[in-house]
Protein backbone atom coordinates (compact mmCIF):
# COMPACT_ATOMS: atom_id res chain seq x y z
CA UNK A 1 0.00 0.00 0.00
CA UNK A 2 2.77 2.31 1.11
CA UNK A 3 4.65 1.47 -2.44
CA UNK A 4 1.18 2.53 -4.57
CA UNK A 5 1.14 5.74 -2.70
CA UNK A 6 4.37 6.62 -3.20
CA UNK A 7 4.58 5.61 -7.02
CA UNK A 8 1.07 7.89 -6.94
CA UNK A 9 2.95 10.67 -5.85
CA UNK A 10 6.25 10.04 -7.88
CA UNK A 11 4.28 10.11 -11.23
CA UNK A 12 2.14 13.50 -10.07
CA UNK A 13 5.28 15.07 -9.35
CA UNK A 14 6.79 13.70 -12.87
CA UNK A 15 3.03 15.03 -14.50
CA UNK A 16 3.39 18.47 -12.87
CA UNK A 17 7.30 19.17 -14.01
CA UNK A 18 6.31 17.70 -17.72
CA UNK A 19 3.04 20.37 -17.80
CA UNK A 20 5.36 23.25 -15.94
CA UNK A 21 4.86 26.74 -17.91
CA UNK A 22 8.24 27.64 -19.56
CA UNK A 23 8.39 31.68 -20.26
CA UNK A 24 10.01 33.35 -23.15
CA UNK A 25 10.95 36.89 -23.75
CA UNK A 26 10.27 38.76 -26.93
CA UNK A 27 13.03 41.43 -28.44
CA UNK A 28 12.95 43.70 -31.68
CA UNK A 29 14.67 47.14 -32.87
CA UNK A 30 12.83 49.33 -35.07
CA UNK A 31 14.60 50.68 -38.16
CA UNK A 32 13.29 53.57 -40.44
CA UNK A 33 14.06 52.55 -44.01
CA UNK A 34 14.04 55.88 -45.96
CA UNK A 35 13.85 59.96 -44.92
CA UNK A 36 12.30 60.12 -41.68
CA UNK A 37 9.27 62.78 -42.09
CA UNK A 38 9.49 66.37 -41.16
CA UNK A 39 7.17 67.07 -37.68
CA UNK A 40 4.27 68.97 -38.16
CA UNK A 41 4.77 72.46 -36.33
CA UNK A 42 2.03 73.05 -33.49
CA UNK A 43 0.10 75.87 -32.91
CA UNK A 44 0.99 77.28 -29.53
CA UNK A 45 -1.69 79.79 -28.52
CA UNK A 46 -1.96 79.04 -24.62
CA UNK A 47 -0.08 79.67 -21.95
CA UNK A 48 2.86 81.06 -24.77
CA UNK A 49 5.24 82.47 -22.39
CA UNK A 50 5.87 79.21 -20.57
CA UNK A 51 4.93 76.55 -23.21
CA UNK A 52 7.04 78.23 -26.24
CA UNK A 53 10.00 78.29 -24.52
CA UNK A 54 10.28 74.01 -24.98
CA UNK A 55 10.54 73.67 -28.24
CA UNK A 56 7.34 71.39 -28.93
CA UNK A 57 7.01 69.51 -32.14
CA UNK A 58 4.42 67.01 -33.08
CA UNK A 59 5.34 63.68 -31.32
CA UNK A 60 3.52 61.14 -33.88
CA UNK A 61 6.93 60.41 -35.40
CA UNK A 62 9.97 60.58 -32.95
CA UNK A 63 12.71 59.06 -35.39
CA UNK A 64 16.37 59.13 -34.12
CA UNK A 65 18.00 61.64 -37.48
CA UNK A 66 21.52 59.74 -37.47
CA UNK A 67 20.32 55.93 -36.66
CA UNK A 68 16.59 55.58 -38.12
CA UNK A 69 15.08 54.48 -34.80
CA UNK A 70 11.91 54.79 -34.34
CA UNK A 71 10.32 55.32 -31.28
CA UNK A 72 6.63 54.22 -29.94
CA UNK A 73 6.56 51.16 -32.15
CA UNK A 74 4.37 49.00 -29.83
CA UNK A 75 4.24 45.21 -30.14
CA UNK A 76 1.00 43.89 -28.22
CA UNK A 77 -0.09 39.51 -27.76
CA UNK A 78 -3.33 39.10 -29.95
CA UNK A 79 -4.62 36.06 -29.37
CA UNK A 80 -6.83 34.78 -31.83
CA UNK A 81 -10.74 34.83 -31.34
CA UNK A 82 -11.56 31.38 -29.52
CA UNK A 83 -7.87 30.69 -28.36
CA UNK A 84 -6.67 30.40 -24.99
CA UNK A 85 -5.62 33.40 -22.68
CA UNK A 86 -2.39 33.72 -21.97
CA UNK A 87 -1.39 32.80 -18.53
CA UNK A 88 0.28 35.76 -16.50
CA UNK A 89 3.96 35.05 -15.05
CA UNK A 90 4.12 35.06 -11.29
CA UNK A 91 6.54 38.11 -11.22
CA UNK A 92 3.26 40.05 -12.97
CA UNK A 93 0.71 39.28 -10.83
CA UNK A 94 3.20 40.96 -7.73
CA UNK A 95 3.72 44.13 -9.97
CA UNK A 96 1.66 46.57 -8.92
CA UNK A 97 3.33 49.97 -9.23
CA UNK A 98 1.21 52.92 -10.51
CA UNK A 99 2.00 53.58 -14.64
CA UNK A 100 2.29 58.07 -15.22
CA UNK A 101 1.07 60.19 -17.27
CA UNK A 102 2.28 63.37 -16.94
CA UNK A 103 1.54 66.65 -18.46
CA UNK A 104 5.26 67.64 -18.66
CA UNK A 105 6.71 70.80 -20.53
CA UNK A 106 3.12 71.19 -22.23
CA UNK A 107 3.37 67.85 -23.64
CA UNK A 108 2.46 64.29 -22.18
CA UNK A 109 5.28 61.86 -21.01
CA UNK A 110 5.13 59.70 -22.21
CA UNK A 111 3.16 59.93 -25.45
CA UNK A 112 2.19 56.24 -25.77
CA UNK A 113 0.72 54.67 -22.17
CA UNK A 114 0.23 50.81 -21.63
CA UNK A 115 -1.27 49.60 -18.35
CA UNK A 116 -3.48 46.05 -17.06
CA UNK A 117 -6.81 46.55 -16.16
CA UNK A 118 -6.73 47.18 -12.16
CA UNK A 119 -3.51 49.14 -12.47
CA UNK A 120 -3.65 52.56 -11.03
CA UNK A 121 -3.12 55.34 -13.88
CA UNK A 122 -1.89 58.51 -12.27
CA UNK A 123 -2.17 61.62 -14.39
CA UNK A 124 0.03 64.16 -12.78
CA UNK A 125 0.89 67.66 -13.73
CA UNK A 126 4.36 68.96 -13.30
CA UNK A 127 3.87 72.28 -15.10
CA UNK A 128 3.03 75.90 -13.20
CA UNK A 129 0.28 75.90 -15.75
CA UNK A 130 -3.44 74.64 -15.53
CA UNK A 131 -3.84 71.41 -17.65
CA UNK A 132 -6.80 69.18 -17.99
CA UNK A 133 -6.63 65.79 -19.74
CA UNK A 134 -9.33 64.75 -21.16
CA UNK A 135 -9.18 60.55 -22.75
CA UNK A 136 -12.43 58.89 -24.53
CA UNK A 137 -12.88 55.60 -23.96
CA UNK A 138 -15.34 52.47 -25.75
CA UNK A 139 -15.39 50.07 -22.78
CA UNK A 140 -14.48 52.63 -19.88
CA UNK A 141 -15.61 55.64 -18.49
CA UNK A 142 -14.34 58.53 -20.60
CA UNK A 143 -13.08 61.74 -18.16
CA UNK A 144 -12.20 64.99 -19.22
CA UNK A 145 -10.68 66.47 -15.35
CA UNK A 146 -8.83 69.64 -14.97
CA UNK A 147 -5.20 69.15 -12.86
CA UNK A 148 -4.21 71.96 -11.06
CA UNK A 149 -0.72 72.95 -11.39
CA UNK A 150 1.41 70.73 -9.04
CA UNK A 151 -1.59 68.33 -8.91
CA UNK A 152 -2.53 64.88 -9.95
CA UNK A 153 -5.19 62.54 -10.29
CA UNK A 154 -5.43 58.44 -10.21
CA UNK A 155 -7.74 56.74 -12.28
CA UNK A 156 -8.38 52.99 -12.87
CA UNK A 157 -9.79 50.80 -15.56
CA UNK A 158 -12.27 47.59 -15.72
CA UNK A 159 -12.01 46.24 -18.83
CA UNK A 160 -9.43 45.92 -21.60
CA UNK A 161 -9.99 48.10 -24.63
CA UNK A 162 -9.39 46.79 -28.37
CA UNK A 163 -7.68 49.91 -29.43
CA UNK A 164 -4.92 52.83 -28.72
CA UNK A 165 -7.44 55.28 -26.99
CA UNK A 166 -7.05 58.95 -27.46
CA UNK A 167 -6.04 61.83 -24.53
CA UNK A 168 -5.32 65.48 -24.94
CA UNK A 169 -5.62 68.98 -23.25
CA UNK A 170 -7.88 70.80 -24.04
CA UNK A 171 -6.51 73.90 -22.29
CA UNK A 172 -3.08 73.28 -25.07
CA UNK A 173 -4.99 71.71 -27.80
CA UNK A 174 -1.28 70.20 -29.56
CA UNK A 175 -1.35 68.03 -26.62
CA UNK A 176 -1.85 64.49 -27.21
CA UNK A 177 -1.24 60.71 -26.31
CA UNK A 178 -2.36 57.45 -26.65
CA UNK A 179 -3.77 54.97 -24.12
CA UNK A 180 -3.88 51.45 -24.18
CA UNK A 181 -5.78 49.42 -21.75
CA UNK A 182 -5.00 45.64 -21.49
CA UNK A 183 -5.70 42.27 -19.45
CA UNK A 184 -2.60 40.77 -19.86
CA UNK A 185 0.99 42.38 -19.66
CA UNK A 186 1.86 41.56 -22.78
CA UNK A 187 2.70 44.70 -25.08
CA UNK A 188 5.73 47.30 -24.95
CA UNK A 189 6.82 50.32 -26.63
CA UNK A 190 9.69 50.92 -28.79
CA UNK A 191 12.37 53.40 -26.88
CA UNK A 192 14.65 56.30 -28.46
CA UNK A 193 16.64 53.28 -29.63
CA UNK A 194 14.11 51.58 -31.62
CA UNK A 195 14.33 48.73 -28.99
CA UNK A 196 11.39 47.07 -27.11
CA UNK A 197 10.81 44.50 -25.11
CA UNK A 198 8.49 42.32 -23.01
CA UNK A 199 9.57 39.73 -20.56
CA UNK A 200 7.88 36.28 -19.24
CA UNK A 201 5.96 35.73 -22.56
CA UNK A 202 4.40 31.94 -21.77
CA UNK A 203 5.92 29.82 -24.50
CA UNK A 204 4.34 28.86 -27.12
CA UNK A 205 2.46 29.93 -30.72
CA UNK A 206 1.02 33.71 -30.74
CA UNK A 207 0.09 35.96 -32.53
CA UNK A 208 1.15 39.65 -32.18
CA UNK A 209 0.24 42.75 -33.55
CA UNK A 210 2.59 45.03 -34.51
CA UNK A 211 0.95 48.99 -34.10
CA UNK A 212 2.52 52.58 -34.96
CA UNK A 213 0.34 55.89 -34.18
CA UNK A 214 1.25 57.43 -37.17
CA UNK A 215 0.06 54.48 -39.88
CA UNK A 216 -1.88 52.22 -37.72
CA UNK A 217 -1.37 48.50 -37.99
CA UNK A 218 2.51 47.80 -39.62
CA UNK A 219 1.72 46.06 -42.30
CA UNK A 220 4.81 45.22 -44.22
CA UNK A 221 8.44 45.46 -43.39
CA UNK A 222 11.71 44.22 -43.66
CA UNK A 223 13.70 41.55 -41.51
CA UNK A 224 16.88 40.37 -43.10
CA UNK A 225 16.89 42.08 -46.40
CA UNK A 226 13.37 39.90 -47.04
CA UNK A 227 9.97 41.95 -47.41
CA UNK A 228 7.32 40.59 -44.60
CA UNK A 229 3.61 41.29 -44.84
CA UNK A 230 1.58 41.47 -41.79
CA UNK A 231 -2.01 41.45 -42.75
CA UNK A 232 -3.69 43.88 -40.14
CA UNK A 233 -0.54 44.06 -38.63
CA UNK A 234 -0.76 40.84 -37.41
CA UNK A 235 2.49 38.60 -36.80
CA UNK A 236 2.42 35.03 -36.01
CA UNK A 237 5.75 33.98 -33.51
CA UNK A 238 6.55 31.44 -31.56
CA UNK A 239 8.00 31.85 -28.30
CA UNK A 240 10.39 29.49 -26.80
CA UNK A 241 11.75 29.26 -23.63
CA UNK A 242 14.69 32.09 -23.25
CA UNK A 243 15.41 35.15 -25.54
CA UNK A 244 13.69 35.44 -28.77
CA UNK A 245 14.51 38.38 -31.04
CA UNK A 246 12.87 39.15 -34.05
CA UNK A 247 16.26 41.51 -34.76
CA UNK A 248 16.46 44.41 -36.37
CA UNK A 249 13.22 45.01 -38.49
CA UNK A 250 13.06 48.09 -40.85
CA UNK A 251 9.94 49.76 -41.78
CA UNK A 252 9.67 51.22 -45.32
CA UNK A 253 8.55 55.47 -44.47
CA UNK A 254 5.73 54.66 -47.10
CA UNK A 255 4.53 51.91 -44.97
CA UNK A 256 4.98 54.38 -41.82
CA UNK A 257 3.70 57.09 -42.97
CA UNK A 258 1.09 55.98 -45.16
CA UNK A 259 -2.36 57.46 -42.84
CA UNK A 260 -1.01 60.55 -44.13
Amino acid sequence: MKFRLFLSVALLSIASIGFAQDWGTLKAKFILEGNAPTADKLNINKDIEFCSKHKLVDETYKIDAKTGAIQNVVIFLSPKPGSPKPKIHPDYEKATEDVVLDNHNCHFVPHIVILRTGQKLVIKNSDPVGHNTKADFFNNTSFNDLIPAGGSIPKTFTKAESAFMPASCSIHPWMSARILVREDPYAAASNEKGELTIENIPAGKWTFTVWHEGCGFVTSAKQGGKTVEWKKGKLDFEIKKGSNDLGEVKIPVSVLTKAK
